[in-house]
C-alpha cells in the first residue's frame, strides 16, 4: 500500500537543495587545501630529493672516470665560469658544475661534468668525464632520461656497447689560443661517422642520441676552453683538502 492510497503514511521532507553560491565555496576550500598540501609536500620533498640527487652525483663522479680508485681518491667540487675558479666546500657543492678527482698522491686523475639537451620525451642529463691530457671525453653516464624504453632510457644507452663506444676517446681539443673548442661535439646519423669528435647516432634513437650529444656540445663548448686555461690551478690537490686517511675514508678539511 503506497502512501496515496492511504493519507495517514507521512512522506519524508525533501531535504533543501544547497545555493550554487554554498557549492562555489565549498569546492573553493576543497581547491584551496588541496593546494596547500600539494605546497607543503613540495617543500618538505624537495629538499630531500635535491639531496639524494646531488649524492647520486657524487658517487657517479667516481664511477665515470677511469682508473679511479674509490678508497683512496678524492673528490673535490668546483664553480668554474669566465670569472675564475672558485672550489666549493660540501655545502655549497649542489652549485658546482665541475668535479675533480684526485689520487692518494694528490695528482689530478681526472675531471667530470654535467651536460643536459631536449631528447626524444625530455631532457637528458648525462656526467661524462675529461681527460685533460688527451683533451677528450673518456666516460660517460646517463643520470636521467625518460625517453622511450627500449630505444633511449639509461638502461637501453649504457647497454648499447657500439654507442658507448664514443665515449672512449671522443675529441674536444681546444683551439691553440684556449679560447674554444677546435671541432664541437657532432651527432651523426648512424654509421656515417669519419670524425673523431663525432658521435655515431643509435639505430632507432637518433632523439635519445642528439640529446647526448647537444648536451655534451654545450657543455664542453663553455667549460673546455676555460679548464685549459686554469688546468695549472687543477692539476694538483688544493691544499685545503687532505688526502684520504688510512683505511680510504676520506676527510676533507675546509678552510674557514
Amino acid at each position: 500500500m503506497t502512501s496515496e492510497a492511504n493519507p495517514s503514511v507521512a512522506q519524508a521532507p525533501v531535504p533543501p537543495m544547497p545555493s550554487p553560491l554554498a557549492l562555489i565555496r565549498a569546492l573553493g576550500l576543497i581547491a584551496m587545501i588541496a593546494g596547500l598540501l600539494v605546497v607543503l609536500a613540495y617543500q618538505v620533498t624537495d629538499p630531500i630529493i635535491k639531496e639524494k640527487e646531488l649524492l647520486a652525483l657524487e658517487e657517479a663522479v667516481f664511477r665515470v672516470i677511469p682508473g679511479v680508485d674509490e678508497k683512496t681518491a678524492t673528490r673535490v667540487s668546483y664553480a668554474l665560469s669566465a670569472d675564475g675558479l672558485k672550489r666549493l666546500d660540501d655545502e655549497s657543492a649542489a652549485d658546482a658544475n665541475l668535479f675533480a678527482v684526485y689520487d692518494s698522491a694528490g695528482k689530478l686523475i681526472g675531471l667530470a661534468m654535467q651536460g643536459a639537451a631536449q631528447g626524444y620525451a625530455d631532457v637528458v642529463r648525462t656526467l661524462f668525464a675529461y681527460d685533460p691530457n688527451c683533451q677528450c671525453i673518456n666516460g660517460l653516464t646517463v643520470l636521467k632520461s625518460t625517453d622511450t624504453p627500449g630505444f633511449g632510457d639509461k638502461k637501453t644507452v649504457e647497454g648499447n656497447k657500439k654507442f658507448m663506444a664514443n665515449f672512449k676517446d671522443l675529441s674536444v681539443e681546444v683551439t691553440v689560443d684556449k679560447s674554444g673548442i677546435a671541432h664541437h661535439v657532432e651527432t651523426v646519423k648512424h654509421g656515417t661517422k669519419t670524425e673523431s669528435w663525432q658521435v655515431d647516432a643509435m639505430s632507432g634513437a637518433t632523439f635519445s642520441s642528439r640529446g647526448i650529444g647537444n648536451g655534451l656540445r654545450a657543455a664542453t663548448d663553455k667549460l673546455i676552453p676555460l679548464i685549459q686555461q686554469h688546468l695549472s690551478e687543477l692539476e694538483s690537490l688544493p691544499e685545503t683538502e687532505v688526502a684520504p686517511q688510512a683505511g680510504g675514508v676520506s676527510k676533507k678539511e675546509v678552510s674557514k
